[in-house]
């Protein structure tokens, strides 16, 4: 679906006003997309599906995953802590055990990925002796 300016324009605004300090308000944010619904204004549907957008991009822009090959004694607690320092509260956080990491850790805050994993070092060794 083409979303149109003027839409794009209302969510932003409307997301706006479901922040307080600087994370989403989960009830001013049901009221706005329930007032939404009732009022039916001119290309809601736009507006909705911008909104919707905009708040998937910030759950997962505060979403904190760290990935490890065994488990860590504390399931990553001194990790989401420093993370936490660093980058603020998370919205989400994912603790998981990849095996296939070899050894090291993973960690991704949002789009941003650090890899100190064995696996990755390989691969890149790998790609380097490849060319």
């Amino acid at each position: 679906m083409k979303i149109s300016r003027e839409a794009k324009r209302q969510a932003k605004v409307l997301f706006k006003l479901c922040q307080k300090n600087g994370s989403i308000d989960t009830i001013k944010l049901k009221e706005v997309i329930n007032r939404l619904l009732e009022e039916k204004p001119r290309r809601y549907l736009e507006v909705l599906e911008r909104l919707r957008q905009l708040v998937t991009h910030e759950v997962a822009k505060n979403t904190y995953v760290v990935q490890s090959p065994i488990e860590l004694p504390d399931q990553g607690k001194t990790v989401f802590e420093k993370l936490e320092k660093i980058f603020g509260p998370a919205l989400e956080k994912k603790y998981q055990i990849c095996p296939e990491l070899i050894g090291g850790i993973r960690i991704q805050v949002g789009s941003d990925v650090w890899d100190g994993s064995i696996a990755y070092k390989l691969k890149n060794l790998e790609a380097s002796l490849n060319k």
